[in-house]
């Protein structure tokens, strides 16, 4: 069965059974992820309707070539009306009643818009789709190996660049050049961040030098055939001090523990829960991770399912996750370690294969 049709039988049998029509609103890549997944268009402007009795895409001439190449949909052309006004004339055309959308990603313009030219009934699917995204193939699962495969040795090769009085921002160029030389594409805003700037869990790359004795932070990714991957790795130019290699045992024990928790069927809280514990139960107990422990990625480089103190859902078989455990000391340094996790049936398998240890030039 076909991924429209498929996420057509959720949403009925989930969220409303009336619902006769989707509708994938995606302007300027608003939601590129969930119009690749369904139609294989991977252009930043369209709109999918999907019905049992056909799907349609609805996109303008910068595009209409790349529709009839990318999919099998019934292409719509859209020219000098409205967007909305295109797609209020093709959902008259079908007698929709009740539509399927995406609340999270359309905008409140479009939406309505919509409502002031049609009378139909709009109801938020997100949640199906997050449930059909979740779960991968084992072609969707090979396309993250393929794009760790090409991130890590991007990794490798950036190393060698790297010595005292380089930027952080030389540095994460090297990175995204090497990753782009190897037949990737960036999988997300690259972070780069040295000395007491580690501790920022989020830090930019800018224009500071590094010096013998810090820490670098990359968190960074590849994206391979639209799927993405996501790895933090730390970096000490010179011998780090105790503090750090004491810091990095308890968070790569953190990682660990996770790693051998975690399997389908349990809920997402009770990972992240089995990893805070161990930075917890340690005397930085006050520097431990603020944030949940981990994430979906695929198509997005955050998707569902999530690992948090917050998420009561179970992990399905084949969702793919992160697992980024952290102890952040403001003013001084910061570590994280990421790893991406398929989950099985019993147990975590890898798809990072880079060495967890701390990494010393």
């Amino acid at each position: 069965m076909k991924k429209p049709q498929r996420l057509l039988n959720l949403v009925r049998t989930s969220i409303n059974s009336h619902i006769d029509t989707i509708m994938i609103w995606n302007y300027e890549n608003s939601s590129r992820a969930s119009t690749t997944y369904l139609s294989g268009f991977k252009g930043s402007f369209s709109v999918l309707i999907l019905r049992d009795d056909g799907c349609y895409i609805v996109t303008d001439s910068r595009y209409f070539e790349q529709a009839e190449n990318e999919t099998d949909f019934i292409l719509i052309k859209h020219s000098n009306k409205t967007l909305a006004d295109t797609v209020s004339t093709l959902l008259k055309e079908l007698s929709a009643k009740v539509v399927g959308f995406e609340a999270q990603r359309l905008d409140f313009k479009s939406y309505s818009d919509l409502i002031e030219k049609l009378d139909v009934e709009f109801v938020a699917v997100d949640n199906a789709i997050h449930q059909l995204r979740s779960v991968k193939t084992e072609g969707e699962i090979e396309s993250i190996r393929k794009a760790s495969k090409v991130a890590e040795q991007a990794f490798l090769e950036t190393l060698k660049f790297i010595k005292e009085g380089v930027t952080e921002a030389e540095i994460c160029a090297e990175l995204e050049y090497r990753i782009k030389k190897l037949g990737g594409h960036i999988g997300f805003e690259t972070l780069v961040g040295s000395g007491p700037r580690t501790s920022m869990p989020h830090v930019k790359p800018t224009n500071k030098q590094v010096k013998n004795g810090e820490l670098i932070l990359f968190d960074f990714g590849a994206r391979v055939d639209e799927y993405c991957c996501d790895i933090t790795r730390m970096v000490a130019l010179g011998n780090p001090s105790g503090n750090i290699k004491e810091c990095y045992l308890i968070v790569k024990q953190s990682l660990e523990k996770a790693t051998e928790t975690g399997k389908a069927g349990m809920v997402g809280k009770q990972v992240d829960s089995a990893a805070r514990k161990v930075v917890q139960q340690s005397k930085y107990s006050e520097f431990c991770f603020k944030y949940g422990l981990g994430h979906g990625i695929g198509l997005e480089v955050h998707e569902e399912p999530r690992l948090s103190p917050q998420a009561n859902a179970p992990l399905s078989e084949n969702a793919v996750v992160t697992i980024e455990p952290g102890i952040y000391i403001p003013g001084e340094f910061g570590i994280r370690i990421e790893n991406d996790v398929v989950v099985g049936n019993s147990s975590f398998e890898t798809i990072t294969t880079l060495s967890e240890d701390l990494i010393v030039l």
